[in-house]
């Protein structure tokens, strides 16, 4: 057999999926992480504009922000704050001494262990854009990572990153922030399929029919796709799409299309050197004019007030 690596490679079409495009507009990045490790009970203060998440080995965890009860972790629980909400954190040592089985370094005996041991990492998020598109995740996402309930990847990928941050390899910061990106998707895609998600775009990562119909709004925002088109798209009757849609993402797909075509707009507005006549073009607006009444009316703003005062 003969022909180029292209023609004879058989690689599947990969499409982006809601949820990626959405972390993507909100330009979710890893910073950094550590690994808590006192020796005795610990209590400090993370201020807000800071989303991290907490994955607990060892010990009990109590997480309390300013107008919420306190969220009291485990051994093999899981908190993720992407909202970055202040709040206070304590650690103590279990009152029984019941052997857990291992999650970040399962090399170690049981015997060198310390009594609280737990992995925080944190993120950057676009602060302007982050309460409107993350709106519908809750303060605090916990998660159990039990033996009986095991969320894959997450034990292999604390340890690398721990393990970056303790060398001098070349291109480490990089590599921790890359797999804090992927230890946050692993995460969101647990909660996702639980059912505690609430509805938004993250709840249409576990309905595919749904999916598909936010995957076309996201992918093209300039198309005005009718609810028959994207009914069609899902294989479901008009009727049932439309409450399927209200049920799943929390609002009509037309009021999801308008929604999502400005925070592109914003986003553009933010992070391209575009005009505002180009964007107003790809969203999917016919007039500058049209754009800015829309644009005003959702963030209070004129678009070019929103990207000079950000710039």
């Amino acid at each position: 057999m003969t022909g180029t690596p292209e023609e004879l490679a058989e690689t599947p079409k990969f499409g982006t999926d809601p949820f990626s495009q959405v972390l993507e507009i909100v330009h979710v990045r890893g910073e950094t992480a550590l690994l808590v490790t006192p020796d005795t009970t610990l209590e400090y203060t993370v201020p807000a504009g800071q989303p991290c998440v907490y994955i607990l080995e060892q010990g009990l965890l109590e997480i309390t922000s300013e107008d919420g009860e306190p969220v009291r972790l485990q051994a093999k629980q899981i908190a993720l704050m992407l909202h970055g909400t202040a709040h206070e954190t304590m650690f103590s040592e279990r009152r029984r001494n019941t052997p857990q089985s291992r999650l970040i370094e399962p090399e170690t005996r049981e015997s060198e262990r310390p009594a609280i041991q737990c992995f925080w990492g944190s993120f950057s998020i676009d602060g302007d854009l982050a309460p409107r598109v993350l709106g519908s995740l809750p303060e605090i996402i916990v998660l159990d990572g039990s033996a009986e309930y095991p969320i894959a990847w997450v034990d292999t990928l604390c340890h690398e990153i721990l393990s970056e941050l303790g060398g001098t390899r070349p291109g480490a910061s990089l590599m921790v922030s890359r797999l804090l990106d992927l230890l946050l998707v692993v995460i969101l895609r647990r909660w996702a399929q639980s059912e505690d998600s609430l509805p938004g775009w993250i709840a249409a990562a576990r309905d595919e029919r749904i999916a598909r119909a936010v995957s076309a709004i996201h992918s093209d925002p300039s198309r005005s796709l009718t609810n028959g088109e994207l009914a069609e798209l899902a294989g479901m009757s008009v009727s049932n799409f439309a409450d399927r849609f209200k049920h799943v993402m929390g609002q009509q797909p037309g009021a999801y299309l308008r929604a999502w075509r400005l925070d592109q707009a914003a986003e553009a507005l933010l992070h391209s050197s575009a005009s505002i006549d180009s964007i107003a073009n790809r969203v999917g607006y016919a007039s500058k004019e049209a754009f800015s009444r829309a644009f005003q009316a959702k963030f209070g703003t004129s678009p070019s007030s929103w990207r000079g005062a950000r710039n």
